[in-house]
């Protein structure tokens, strides 16, 4: 009888640790929002996640756009990057730049997240006028707005971006050339916002 209520035990022990096992790996699956992201973004859901094929449609700045996915029309906050406010100095050459490189082209969108605004946060690809052996070549324009000094890397808000090194890469550029924000003394967007509270 004690060898029977042992070997019951072990069982249920060996049972319980596999699936508490397996509910740790699960939880360290998901996708981590931390610091203030937490209480204003949430994750997209499961079905929403997988690359969107869209055109841009309208330029609100040069962090963020309308684009049109199938009918269903999405309104992009680029994932990791923050752009000079329309009213700051380069603001509107920023917009200008996000215009140039979105506007009436082919996008590949990856949604990651919901900011608070209920804003669609992405990585975006925009189709380029190059080819090359593989087809139409498409740029990350989140990494392309910062080489081009129009925007910054948004340290507190790219943890999610994939492609955040490249982002990263983008901004050592345009400060290693002094182009755009980095040619000056130029207050950040954040800060800006801030002070206008």
């Amino acid at each position: 009888m004690k060898e029977h209520i042992i070997t019951g035990l072990a069982i249920a022990g060996i049972t319980g640790f596999f699936f508490y096992d397996n509910h740790q790996r699960e939880i360290s699956k998901r996708p981590a929002y931390e610091g203030s992201q937490a209480a204003i973004a949430r994750p997209i859901r499961s079905e929403d996640t997988q690359y969107k094929i869209c055109r841009g449609t309208k330029i609100s700045d040069g962090d963020t756009i309308t684009a049109e996915c199938d009918g269903q029309v999405l309104k992009i906050r680029f994932c990791g990057i923050d752009a000079p406010e329309k009213k700051q100095p380069l603001g509107q050459e920023s917009k200008a730049l996000m215009t140039k490189l979105i506007e009436g082209r082919d996008l590949i969108i990856r949604p990651l997240e919901k900011d608070r605004y209920d804003r669609t946060v992405a990585e975006v690809e925009a189709k380029t006028d190059r080819t090359d052996a593989n087809g139409a070549v498409y740029d990350l324009t989140n990494a392309e707005m910062v080489k081009a000094g129009m925007a910054y890397h948004y340290a507190q808000y790219s943890k999610n971006c994939p492609n955040r090194d490249r982002i990263i890469d983008a901004e050592k550029f345009a400060k290693d050339k002094k182009i755009g924000v980095w040619s000056g003394s130029h207050q950040k967007p954040w800060d800006y916002r801030h002070a206008k509270k």
